[in-house]
Formats: structure tokens, sequence, C-alpha cells
């Protein structure tokens, strides 16, 4: 497609150069966004290109990951790159059910090379992201839920954006956010209102906490 472009970039396991598809920005036309987060995009959309299969090891990784620590590299090449698929459709355009498939493999390497909580908690939503654009709502809010639970366990034992891996203001938001996507009102409504309360938070975080609330209650008739 005319859309989309090869990038190349490096793997995080081999360190090789690699190739992925990637959505040419003056073609990404956005037509909304969801107050969770997730645009709706008008043709190719870049939420599909995001996982990346490096062409020489196999390795599924996403570009938020971290350096892989020696014991990890041990670990995957003994025992985890051997068993991973090699996806032909994965430097070519996808589907969303392909990219679907990326991702989960992408939260696994996440999973065993001992990435941040706040990627894994990323992964997730983008995964229940994928499924909402099949509209499959069960497996949608399923994977919402795992992602908003990791999300609230940084929130209480946060430390700082550089070590937790997302800033303060935005991780609140988030939770608010899934909280309310999940429909769990109660909850909602008590992490929106930590944001309302606090000292510390941003005035336009705030800002956007309200238009969400609001909305929410206008929608949901609290």
């Amino acid at each position: 497609m005319p859309e989309l472009y090869l990038k190349k970039c490096k793997c995080t396991y081999c360190l090789k150069e690699t190739e992925t598809k990637r959505v040419l920005s003056r073609h990404i036309r956005v037509e909304r966004t969801d107050f969770d987060g997730f645009v709706h995009y008008q043709g190719s959309n870049p939420y599909l290109y995001e996982p990346i299969q490096c062409s020489h090891c196999r390795f599924v990784f996403h570009e938020s990951f971290e350096k892989l620590r020696t014991d990890v590299r041990q670990t995957l090449e003994e025992q985890i790159l051997p068993t991973l698929p090699v996806l032909p459709f994965a430097a070519t355009e996808r589907t969303i059910e392909q990219a679907l498939q990326l991702y989960k493999l992408a939260l696994y390497t996440a999973q065993v090379t001992g990435q941040k909580e706040a990627i894994l908690a990323m992964l997730g939503v983008r995964i229940a992201w994928m499924y909402r654009m099949l509209g499959d709502e069960a497996q949608e809010l399923q994977w919402m839920e795992r992602s908003v639970t990791k999300y609230e366990a940084l929130y209480l034992n946060y430390t700082d954006a550089v070590r937790t891996g997302i800033p303060h203001d935005v991780l609140l938001l988030r939770i608010s956010d899934l909280y309310a996507v999940l429909k769990r009102t109660d909850d909602a409504k008590q992490w929106y209102g930590l944001i309302f309360q606090s000292k510390t938070v941003s005035d336009r975080t705030k800002k956007e906490a309200r238009e969400h609330w609001e909305l929410y209650r206008e929608t949901h008739n609290v």
C-alpha cells in the first residue's frame, strides 16, 4: 500500500538492523479519539504496525522495550527464540488479527525479558484495543481489567517517572479512564476524584479528567 513504508530499526535482542512496515505520517488521518486514548483512524492504522519481529533472530518486540540483561539474553537464546514462529506478515501489510498475534507475542517476550510493568500494561491496553476494532467486547474488557490492575499496582508502588516508566499524571488519568471504559462507576469516580483533589497534578490533566468524567456521567446517567 502507498501509505506504508519500510522502517529500519535495531532489534532489542540481536542488535541487528531489521525492517518493519509503518504508516507514512502524511497518510495518518485521525477521525476521533476515545477518552481512554484509543484513536480512530481513517485509512491505514498505525496501531497495527507497532509490534516488530526481527528478520534475523525471530525476537518480537516493541520500540518501548529496554535493554536486555545478560541472563535474559541467555534464557531467550536457549528457551524462547527457538519456539517463536516466523510470521511472514511481520514485515508486510497487516490485518487486525495478525497485529493481535504480534501484540500477544510482544507481551510474552516483555514478560520473559522483565520489561517494566508500565510496558506490560500498555501492551495489554493495545491488545484490548485490537479486540475493540474486531468488535469483541468480552475480550476487550477482559484485557482492560488485566491492564488496569497492573496500572493500579504501579500507582501503589510509584517512585518516579523514569523508574516506574510512566508520568504520575498520566498514570492517574489512565487508571481513571480504564475504569470508566469498564463501566465501574464507583472506581472511576474515586480515581477521577484523586485527580481533582491533587495539589500536584497539572491543570491540563485536571481539565482532561473533568471532560472525561462529565462525558461519562452524561452517557451513563450518573
